[in-house]
This record gives C-alpha cells, sequence and structure tokens, in this order.
C-alpha cells in the first residue's frame, strides 16, 4: 500500500498529494542513510530489489524502499 493512500487529498497538489513516498525513521538510522543520500544510482551495487531483484545501489536500498528505479516509479508514482 502507497503511505499517499491513507491521505485525503482530495485534488490537493501540495506536499502529500499522490506519488508521495514518507518513511520515518530513528535519528541513528538517519545518520547511517546520510552516506548514501548522494549517491548515484549506480555506485555500491551490493544489494538486491525487494521486489524483482535485481541490482540496486546503496542509495536506492537507503532512499528507494529497497527498490531499483523501475518498480519504485510503478508503486509510487502509479495512477492505479
Amino acid at each position: 500500500m502507497k503511505e499517499s493512500e491513507n491521505i485525503d487529498d482530495e485534488g490537493d497538489d501540495g506536499f502529500w498529494s499522490g506519488g508521495s513516498f514518507v518513511q520515518s525513521i530513528s535519528k541513528e538510522e538517519m545518520e547511517k542513510k546520510n552516506r548514501t543520500i548522494h549517491m548515484k544510482n549506480n555506485e555500491e551495487m551490493d544489494y538486491a530489489c525487494k521486489r524483482c531483484k535485481v541490482k540496486i545501489s546503496a542509495h536506492n536500498k537507503d532512499w528507494h524502499g529497497g527498490m531499483c528505479d523501475d518498480c519504485f516509479n510503478k508503486e509510487i508514482f502509479s495512477e492505479d
């Protein structure tokens, strides 16, 4: 389920509009993820997409919900 499905956005194109990806994390987890925020999606290709199992980068693991760009875009930005 997408995070935005729990929010009544009735046509509002604001911060919580459809297609948003929101995840709460602890301060300690954020400090660990800060290392990968500016990485490219082809650096440290040591992980697998949780959906299709294709190799993904440390950035995608930390900032795209553990998914490759294709799976992330289908889940978050689909019009379903």
